[in-house]
């Protein structure tokens, strides 16, 4: 640490990344090298930092480190090996396990106690106090097996068999602007600020403000299943291209592993003037922007922060068994959903073709339209089991009372103006709703958003 005073931001700040202009001078500073060593945990327990951090947990995150019994300060891992698992409760603690994959499905997720963005400085100047932390899109994976390191540093975004400056413009997706676009392109080109290569950095949007969590998908049967839409869908699927890589290369038999993550933040002044982190402060984050003190400390702190190797609880180690099936190199991809086999035969031409009037409509016309170059439209649908029922289902709230009709579908969208050569198809899972008005009489039928954009990209050609 170095600086003068130590303030006390207040839990009520805004905590967002915009910025601009110029103000006053600084009257003291705290710095941390990198986030989770002493200097940025003595940030992190500042009183009424930790409590603005429990107050924007988003409700995954606060779900799964309460059951978990994650203690301040540190992290976790836990590890499930089934497709259809409740992660708050149907895991294991990985540490010191002894894994045995006897099917396909194998997933690691590290949660924290604070959130992954952690504090890298603490500012004191005219304007007020506030906590400081780095904008985190990325967490790097260090692996090492039976005491191998693997450091191939690779970038885990979009498409599984792009290479690393492909996976890094995809990843550039994520920005809110284009001063973090700078800054993260820099990054992940650069690599880790302490010269260390990981296995991988893997880049997704849900590493940001609330976020507690970070999933590794390794395994699975069925891709789609392994995904935890929309926290590793980002990256899920070329990150099982990289540890099935790992599993050809280590071949079946018990083994040592040990697995970091390390959350990798940027923050700076990169173009237009505008600064790029996140304020916890006893004032609107706006004000701080304006303060000349406050941006020349940003720029002290440097663009790009790891987390410290040595942060409690972010390494583990444990046994792993693998098959011989798990290691001849058989790279998981995408498939077409299945269609339910016990959808009643009376409503499949009524849904099928509901569903087809819809699938261009709503929230899943509006998702096809922004993943889909040209002109998206949907060339089939199909019909599945979804948590083990199909067909039309009446929705009634606790007294009894009839509230909407719904069925699930999945649309299978392809471009009409695009190369046909591109990658320029996609499936979307949307839900279509017949609500009752308030007579209740039927209203027509309109095509919903089922959960958070649970979406799969395609290649034409598969």
């Amino acid at each position: 640490v170095r600086g003068g005073e130590r303030g006390a931001p207040t839990a009520a700040a805004a905590v967002t990344t915009r910025a601009v202009s110029t103000g006053e001078g600084a009257r003291g500073t705290s710095m941390a090298c990198v986030m989770r060593d002493d200097a940025s945990n003595a940030l992190a327990n500042d009183a009424a930092y930790a409590a603005a951090v429990v107050s924007r947990a988003n409700a995954a995150s606060k779900r799964v480190c309460e059951r978990w019994g994650v203690e301040p300060g540190r992290a976790t891992y836990r590890f499930w090996l089934r497709e259809d698992t409740v992660v708050s409760a149907l895991t294991e603690d990985l540490h010191g396990a002894d894994v045995r994959v006897d099917g396909g499905d194998a997933s690691l997720m590290m949660c924290t106690h604070g959130e992954l963005e952690a504090p890298c400085g603490m500012y004191v100047g005219d304007v007020g106090s506030a906590i400081v932390v780095p904008v985190v899109y990325a967490v790097d994976v260090y692996l090492a097996v039976d005491g191998v390191s693997f450091t191939n540093g690779h970038v885990c975004a979009g498409e599984p068999d792009f290479s690393k400056l492909q996976a890094i413009q995809s990843a550039l997706s994520v920005c809110a602007n284009e001063n973090e676009r700078v800054l993260l392109e820099r990054a992940l080109k650069d690599g880790p600020k302490d010269g260390s290569t990981p296995w991988c950095t893997v880049v997704g949007d849900r590493f940001g403000v609330g976020a507690h969590l970070c999933h590794l998908p390794l395994m699975s049967d069925h891709l789609d299943g392994a995904i935890l839409d929309p926290y590793s869908k980002m990256y899920a699927h070329s990150l099982m291209w990289k540890w099935t890589d790992v599993c050809k290369k280590i071949g079946a038999g018990t083994h040592k592993v040990t697995i970091r993550c390390a959350p990798r933040g940027v923050l700076g002044i990169a173009s237009n003037d505008l600064c790029v982190c996140r304020v916890t402060g006893d004032k609107p984050e706006e004000d701080f922007m304006r303060d000349a003190g406050f941006r020349s400390f940003i720029q002290s702190l440097g663009s790009n922060l790891s987390t410290s190797s040595s942060a409690e609880g972010m390494t583990s180690t444990f046994s792993l068994t693998l098959k011989e099936e798990h290691c001849v190199g058989v790279k998981p991809e995408r498939r077409a959903q299945e269609w339910a086999d016990d959808w009643p035969e009376d409503e499949i031409a009524e849904c099928f073709t509901i569903a087809m009037s819809l699938a261009n409509t709503g929230p899943p016309g509006a998702m096809a339209r922004s993943m889909v170059p040209g002109t998206p439209l949907c060339a089939h649908i199909i019909l599945p089991t979804t948590d083990g029922t199909s067909g039309i289902a009446a929705i009634e709230d606790k007294a009894g009372n009839l509230q909407f009709h719904e069925f699930h579908a999945w649309g299978l969208y392809q471009s009409t103006g695009a190369d046909p050569d591109a990658r320029t198809a996609a499936q979307i899972k949307f839900r279509c709703v017949k609500y009752e008005n308030d007579e209740g009489a039927p209203t027509q039928w309109v095509a919903e958003a089922y959960g958070a954009a649970t979406v799969q990209w395609f290649d034409d050609e598969k």
